[in-house]
């Protein structure tokens, strides 16, 4: 009975997680993730590899998702697949 409760409160912890995520992040805390310098950040904007998300008058963000789809993109050049 000590299993099922415990597993019982993994998943809980995993989907409170989950959903506890912002979908929007701050630049810096986005460089840390990407393990690069916020520079380099706001070249990957300016590329237009990345989109900026005016949170207010000098506020801005990142998609979560596109900052996850950014990393597993260059995971996937590092490993050698190609899109």
């Amino acid at each position: 009975m000590c299993r099922a409760i415990e597993s019982q409160t993994m998943k809980n912890q995993t989907t409170e997680g989950a959903a506890a995520r912002p979908a929007i992040e701050k630049v810096p805390a986005a460089a840390r993730r990407m393990a690069v310098s916020v520079s380099q950040v706001y070249r990957e904007i300016r590329a237009g590899r990345l989109q900026l998300i005016k949170l207010g008058e000098r506020a801005s963000g990142l998609d979560v998702a596109a900052v996850d789809a950014w990393i597993k993109s260059k995971i996937d050049i590092a490993n050698g697949v190609r899109r």
